[in-house]
Order: C-alpha cells, then structure tokens, then sequence
C-alpha cells in the first residue's frame, strides 16, 4: 500500500511516551500512570458470560482510564488501516470486522448463491496474538515502520498478560492489522481454486459455484458423505500465519440446504435464520406482556434490556428490509417483521416510559417549549429537576426520526398526530402492563387541527372545538393538551411569544410562520426562528404566554397519578372545567 495517512506519518514520527501521548489525545502523565503506576491487578476486571452455543466466554475488560486510552489508540488504527485501504475497490477488501461501513452483512454477501459454503473459526483468535507478535508487527511492517519506543508503548497499552485481552477496544483493529498477512496468504489459496475468501473476525469462509470443492481447500473426511475437514494446505498457510483452526467449528453448505455465513443465510438473498425472528418476537411477547424480558442463550434464560431488543430488532430490519429497500410501506403490505418493529416502537414510545411523553406536531415545538421551561423553573419547579449541578428537563419529546416515519408510521404534523389518537387502541392493545406515566400530544388549534379535534370528540363523546377545556383525557394513559387560546380564534404555539418577538429579522428576512414561503432571500423558517431567535436569544425572552400549557402538562400529570392509584382506568372523558 502506497497511500500516504496523516494519522500514520505522525505516528511514525512519534519517538517517546509524550509523543504517543499527544497524538492519542491524552496528557503524557495519564498515559505514564496507567500503564507504569497503575497496579497491574487494578488494570483489568474480568468476568464471563454464555456462549451461544454452550459454554462461556471470558471478558477481560480495562479500567475506565486506560479503556479511554485503548478506545483513543483503537480510533486512530482504524483511520489508519481505513486510509491504507482508500485506494483499494470494496471487492480487495478481505477482512470486514470492526471497519466502518463493512459488517456481516458485507462479509455475507459476497457468498450469496453459491454452490459450496465452507466455514472454519480460528482458535483463541485474539490470546493468540501477544506481546512481541504486537510489538514485532508495529516496528517490522512496511506500513508502519514504528520506533521501538513507539511500538512498545503501543502494544503495553494493548497487551495483557502477554496477549491482546478479549474486551479491550483496541484488540479488534490491532488483530485486523496483524491479520492481513493471513487474510493474503489465504486469498491466494482461494484464488488459486477459483473460491472466494472473506474473513470476519475469527470466522473464515471460502466459496464456490465450481461442481466440485477443492481439495487444496477441504476434503471430505474418510468414511463420511458429509464431514468435510480442512485440507493439509489451509492448515498449513494459517500456522505459517501465526493462527491456528479451531477444529470443532468446520462447516461445509451445500446450495440444497440452508447456507449461513457470520449468521446469516446466504442462500439465494440474504437473510436472517427463521429460529433468530422466532427468538426476538417471543422476547418482545413477554416485555409487552410483563414489562421485563429474558433471552435463551445457550440451555439458560438470561434478562435482556430494550436497547439490546432494539439492536436486534434494527438488525431484522437492516437485513430483511433488503428486499423492500427499507421503505415505508402501506400497512396491508407491511411483513411482519415490520409490524413487531413498529409494537416495539410504540411500546418504548408510549408504553414503557420513565417520565411523561410529550407529542408535538413537529421539532420546532418541543424547542419552544424546552426553552419555556427553564425559563419559568422556579414556577414550575415540578417540571425539573438537578442533578449534579446541571438542571433536567423531567419530560420525554417525542422525536420523528426516519425510523419513526418509516415503522411507526409518525412525521409530525397535525393529520398524524390524529392518526396516533385515532390508532392508539390498536397501537396499544398487545400491552398488558400498565403505563407509569401520560403521553400528552400537544397541539394548535386551527384549521389543520380540526381532523383532530373530531377524534377527540369521538373519544369524549362529545363535540370538542379544541379551547373548551385546558386538556382531554382519552383513554388508557393518552390525553390532548391544546395550545391555550389567544386573542384571535385560532391559536398557534408561536402565539405564546410576545408579537414584537415575531418580529424579529434575521439578515433582513422576515419570519414565515407558515413555512410555505419559499423566497429564502426574503423570509426564514420555523426552525430557524427557534434555533437562531428563541435558543440563541443572550437577552431574556418573555415565556408569560406558555404558563398556562405549562400548567395543563402539569394537571394532566396529577390526573394520570390519581387514576392509577385507583384503578381501573376508567374510559374517555373530558377534563372538569
């Protein structure tokens, strides 16, 4: 590789620990203390936890300093390899784990519809590289060429014990680096029998449409029809590499049977194995129904988290979305693992939460009233809270993000916010814990809000024009929360603000309130008045107008409190005057 890093150039040039030190952004006593003082039992804590298929892996995870330090050296190695690789086509690229834009998605599909899959893990993959192997590698590599000095602080920073520790950030590009030689070596033998080779992590895969594997590759064990063991040549290139074949996990596909690399199958599309969705929609059965959730690893049932749920749905999607271009789709037409991404969704949207929800019609409300409430804290001290110094907001904005658009079917703007009231039963009805807190969806009342405020009547069972009351309760823990009534008819929450304030020019344009003026030479947008006059304000704005919304999220709060200390909830009804 030939292409010139900045990044490597200056590392290069890096002769002591203060060198090191600055380049990975750390204070040179820092860097001292956590390698040379830091006690070596104090390094390090480690822990296990199961494997998939049986068993358990041991973590040996870095303390909070140096862990900083290894995820600095871990950043910097991947912009290194990541500037080495620029010149190379996607297709050179043998190695696809832990690089930004590659995963088991990329090393997968390079085996897709092929005759042959064949899959062989290496042993202890990351024990396996030590010490001097590390040091070796930075000083005698023609990409780096490090100083001595250099390539010893490098690998005593990523080293433990004599080898790279399983849990340090900077093991896995450490062990791409020190791989490449194992990944050319192993490409040439692919190439040689018209395969393809890619590797991920420990996990190797070799590839074929050829009506017959190579033998130079893998060869069916004597005896056997199917167990296919790997062949003297393989074994041999990846001890020379310095690696070695974990024999227990060699796997031989074939076209007529289900083919899976790094996890997912590979057959004809790729795909997620069918026992995966099984898994993830059974968990999400159980949090809808009893509020916590447990995933079966290996013969135990361990809890799991809704993040982690979230990864694996997102991952569904990621993968099974390939097929619909990860579009929006109209419901008839959604699979179903659209529809369990989208229960989630509105689970931990509507359902689970730690604070009340609030539902604006678009991003430039929940700035107003951010900016309202720590304006008026000291009136609505309810509404805060501080921590450490700092002062929280103790209310959730509903964020529509593309996610939010494409599964839950949520963009903003008054017509969702009445498909949400509208929808929220069927939203909702597979959720049997109860809500610890309202979801309020705040709204303006005028013309595009009269849709809305239909729904609203249809749950009050009664006609609801938008200012008869302060705030709706609909049903379980949904309320509506109307912007309070101005001078005029109609209210919009840019009403709350002084008018003098609506005013206000920014380089001689004029505010739109509408945000159909499409002359940006003459007029700014909503988001631009609340990014540039109301956050950006360094003089006091007067939120007077927002106290009584403040007021209706607060009531409605008390309400929701009083109905589930004395349940059962009970069904729609509006707000006493």
């Amino acid at each position: 590789m030939t292409v010139k890093s900045l990044t490597l150039e200056r590392l290069k040039k890096s002769t002591d620990l203060t060198e090191v030190a600055i380049l990975l952004g750390v204070k040179p006593s820092a860097l001292s203390h956590a390698l040379y003082i830091t006690p070596t039992a104090k390094k390090y804590h480690t822990f296990s936890i199961p494997k998939k298929r049986g068993g358990e892996r041991i973590i040996t995870a870095p303390n909070e300093r140096l862990k900083l330090i290894q995820a600095r050296l871990a950043a910097l190695l991947l912009q290194i390899e990541q500037d080495l690789e620029a010149t190379q086509s996607k297709s050179c690229i043998l190695a696809h784990g832990f690089k930004n834009e590659l995963s088991i998605i990329t090393n997968a599909a390079k085996h897709r519809n092929r005759r042959f899959v064949f899959n062989v893990d290496l042993k202890d993959f990351f024990p396996s590289i030590n010490f001097g192997r590390v040091r070796g590698f930075f000083m005698a590599n023609r990409d780096f060429q490090l100083s001595e000095k250099a390539a010893t602080i490098l690998a005593q920073i990523a080293c433990h014990q004599n080898k790279l520790p399983q849990g340090s950030p900077c093991s896995p590009p450490i062990s791409n680096l020190i791989g490449q030689i194992l990944d050319v070596h192993l490409n040439k033998l692919a190439k040689e029998c018209r395969c393809t080779y890619t590797r991920y992590a420990d996990d190797i895969t070799f590839s074929t449409n050829q009506k017959k594997f190579p033998e130079k590759i893998a060869v069916l064990q004597a005896g056997s029809e199917h167990t296919w063991v790997p062949s003297d040549e393989l074994s041999f290139r990846i001890i020379r590499a310095g690696f070695e074949l974990n024999k227990q996990k060699t796997n031989m596909q074939y076209r007529d049977s289900r083919q899976t690399t790094t996890g997912l199958i590979v057959n004809q599309k790729l795909n997620v194995p069918v026992e995966y969705y099984k898994t993830v929609r059974a968990t999400c059965h159980k949090l809808f129904t009893t509020g916590t959730a447990f995933r079966k690893l290996g013969s135990k049932l361990i809890p799991t988290t809704p993040p982690k749920i979230r990864g694996q749905l997102s991952f569904l999607f990621h993968i099974k979305g390939l097929e619909t271009g990860h579009r929006k789709l109209p419901k008839p037409e959604m699979p179903n693992f659209y529809k369990l991404y989208a229960q989630f969704l509105n689970f931990m949207s509507f359902w689970a939460i730690s604070q009340p929800t609030l539902v604006c019609e678009g991003k430039t409300d929940n700035i107003y009233i951010r900016s309202a409430i720590r304006a008026l804290s000291a009136k609505f001290p309810d509404l805060v809270e501080k921590k450490d110094g700092k002062e929280r907001i103790k209310l959730t904005f509903f964020k529509y993000t593309g996610i939010a658009k494409t599964i839950q079917d949520l963009s903003g703007g008054n017509g969702q916010l009445k498909n949400l009231v509208r929808e929220y039963p069927g939203r909702t009805e597979k959720f049997k814990v109860q809500p610890a807190h309202p979801v309020i969806v705040v709204t303006d009342v005028d013309k595009g809000a009269v849709d809305l405020f239909k729904a609203v009547s249809d749950e009050v069972g009664k006609t609801i024009l938008g200012h008869e009351q302060p705030w709706y309760f609909l049903r379980d823990n949904l309320y509506v929360v109307p912007v309070p009534k101005g001078a005029g008819a109609e209210t919009a929450i840019e009403d709350l603000f002084d008018s003098a304030l609506l005013t206000t020019e920014i380089d001689g344009k004029k505010f739109d309130r509408t945000n159909h003026e499409k002359d940006g030479d003459k007029f700014y947008s909503k988001f631009t008045f609340a990014t540039k006059v109301i956050s950006a304000s360094k003089t006091p704005i007067d939120y007077g107008g927002f106290e009584p919304l403040l007021q209706a999220i607060l009531d409605v709060q008390a309400d929701y409190a009083a109905r589930i200390a004395a349940p059962p909830v009970g069904t729609a009804a509006a707000a006493a005057s």
